[in-house]
This record gives C-alpha cells, structure tokens and sequence, in this order.
C-alpha cells in the first residue's frame, strides 16, 4: 500500500522511524503547510514534499493518506482526502466535533473507503495478552477496571526543550489547547471498548485546574483534568481519569472475582502484563503480593526507541490496514470504533458543560483479536 502524509509535524516523526518495520508499506511522499517542515520530512524519508494538499491528493500512486495535522483541521483534511478517493488513517481524536465525526465516517462508508484512528495500541502484544486473560478469566469474571492516565505538571516541566529526532518541538500549546483527555483518554477506551463491548452510559466530571500553562503566553486552555465512570455493553464498569497535576501514573487495572491484571503503561506495546490472586487465611481474604509476569503474545518484534516516553509502533494499524485491503475486509478498527471511541471521549472532555450522565448514541461490531493472540 503507497502511503502519503499530511502534517510533518512532532507525531509525523514516530511514525517515520516506525515504517521501516513494514517493508509492505510504500511512503510516496509528504505535505505540510511549513514548507520547510515538509522538505524536511521529504529528506528524511527519501520521498517528495508536495506542494499542495490538492497536488498530494490528486497524485494516483497514493491509495491511502496519514492524516497527522492539528486536531483542528482533522475534520477538514480527512474530508478532502475522503472525497478524493483515499483511504484515511487519522491521528486521534477523528474530529473535535461529534456531528462532524459522524459525517467522515458515512462518506467513508459511501464511498467504500478505509477509514480508521490512532491510537492502534489495541492492536499490541500488551493489549493483545491482556485481552485474552480477560477472555479465559484467569482472574475470574471481571466487573471492574481502574485505568489511569495522569501524566504529572507537564505544565511545570521544560516543554519549550522537547524537541524530537527530526528537529520539531513538541506542540505544547495545541496540546494544552487541545486538552489531555482528548490526547490521552484513546490509549485506554480502546482496549476497553474492545474488551467488553460498546459503552452505554457514562458519568463524568471535568475542570480546568491551571489556567496560565505557559507564563507569558496567552492560552485557550481546556478541561486538565476528567473522571469518568462508564459501564459497557456486558455490564463491565470502568473508572477513568485523565490530568496532567496528579504525579504520573499510566496504570490499567482489571479487577476479576478471583484476582487482579495490572498493566503498567498501555501507551507501550510491550508493557508487562501482572496477574495477582486473591488468598484466604482464615476469616479474610488478601491480595497476593506476589504478581505473576504472563508471557506477552505475538512474535517477536523491534519497537523504534523515540525521545520521550513512548514505545511503540505507530504504524502497526496502517499496516493491518494494508492486511485488510489485500483481503478484501474491513480493518479490524474500522470506522465505527473509531467513532464510539471519540464520542466517548468528547463526552468525559466536555462533562463540564452539563455534569449529567450522557447515552450513547453510536456502536460498532466489536474487533476480533489478531491472529497470533488465540
């Protein structure tokens, strides 16, 4: 499959350093609105820099556009591309809007076109592993998860210092702007909403606890800090929190009858996976403080090492993506999935304007696990 990319962005970098690992995957070439951004990349990848987006999309070697813009202009780039006969795979969230999400994902459909969102960690061997304990209970019937994803005063660290491999700072002011449920909330709705099913209903609460981000700079700050509690299709119930205060702590926590799975960071495609039991000793019951390492699933693989915190392999859903076109079937996150994942996510973000509980209104047929998981 011939790849194209718009944005050359910070994130566009990841995915760069991910391709070599999927030699079926062919980078044709590359767009940014910062010229210099793009013949950067161009350098980088040994492909052309666009002129234009209307060049890149009506270049016909291109079957599929990574769309790494902005979330701002998700929603307008992935609709050019969409019309123009592309399959679209789109960093996270697929619009800010819920109608506008909705309206990719029925072009999409008319025109019988691939349409798909990051995160692809859903698709990793921590995720994978973690999914199948849950499918043979080895901790019993779950009923609950605690999943976390607080990553500490980012607004009191050095963010004006971070800058990647390709020579791009990290976007702070979108991100701050953007706000870190949004951001961040995917890594783990995801893994839940495969896990048990479509959510139904959730309850949440946002607030803005810092205003000034960045001393100095003027910024449309959104909410830095959401819970939400969602129960999902099988009667799972979930306790999510997002923030950038509280200190860091990614851990994914699944509670069973008989026991605990505990993930440390599922933003890492090979973060262990623990399993704990629960003991009796007379008229109590404990957790053992001893935690089982379950072998993660899948072949061994390289993970790309980035500056920062991540490990993973960003283009890991493009290349099933790739898998599926040759096969004639959907992707295994397809349109729907990505949809319910965003307006589950634009729900926890904007709790703040009604503070009521808030019903889903879309659904999807729930992934399959990857061959390689059982």
């Amino acid at each position: 499959m011939r790849l194209a990319i718009v944005g050359c962005g910070y994130v566009a970098n990841m995915y760069r350093l991910s391709l070599p690992l999927h030699p079926e995957l062919e980078l044709v070439g590359v767009f940014d609105t910062d010229a210099e951004r793009a013949d950067g990349m161009a350098g980088l990848t040994g492909s052309q820099a666009y002129p234009s987006l209307d060049a890149l999309l009506d270049d016909e070697r291109v079957d599929l556009v990574l769309n790494l813009t902005n979330p701002k202009a998700h929603f307008d780039v992935s609709r050019r591309c969409l019309d123009a006969g592309k399959h679209v795979f789109t960093e996270k969230p697929v619009a800010l809007d819920l109608e506008e999400a909705k309206q990719l994902v029925a072009i999409a459909a008319e025109r019988g076109l691939m349409f798909s969102s990051a995160p692809c960690t859903l698709l990793s061997p921590a995720a994978q592993t973690l999914w199948k304990a849950v499918r043979d209970e080895t901790v019993g019937k779950v009923r609950l998860v605690y999943a976390e994803m607080e990553d500490g005063m980012v607004h009191r660290m050095p963010v004006q210092k971070w800058v990647n491999e390709a020579g791009v700072p990290w976007p702070y002011a979108d991100e701050f702007e953007t706000g870190c449920t949004v951001e961040h909330a995917g890594y783990v709705l995801t893994w839940l909403c495969a896990f048990f099913g479509p959510a139904q209903r959730v309850t949440a609460f946002s607030s803005t606890l810092v205003n000034e981000k960045v001393p100095g700079e003027t910024l449309d700050t959104a909410a830095d800090f959401s819970v939400a509690c969602v129960t999902f299709a099988d009667g799972t119930v979930a306790r999510m929190t997002n923030g950038v205060y509280a200190p860091h702590d990614h851990r994914l926590r699944v509670f069973g009858d008989d026991g605990v799975l505990t993930v440390d960071d599922p933003r890492s495609d090979r973060s262990p996976v623990r399993m704990q039991t629960y003991k009796t000793i007379r008229r109590k019951m404990f957790l053992n403080p001893w935690r089982k390492k379950l072998p993660l699933l899948g072949p061994k693989e390289k993970t790309p090492a980035y500056r920062g915190s991540q490990s993973r392999d960003f283009c890991r859903s493009i290349a099933e993506m790739a898998a599926a076109h040759r096969a004639g079937r959907p992707p295994k996150l397809d349109a729907d999935f990505g949809l319910h994942v965003t307006e589950l996510t634009l729900a926890t973000q904007y709790a703040f304007r009604t503070g009521m509980p808030y019903e889903l209104t879309t659904t999807f047929t729930p992934p399959t696990p990857m061959p390689w998981a059982g």
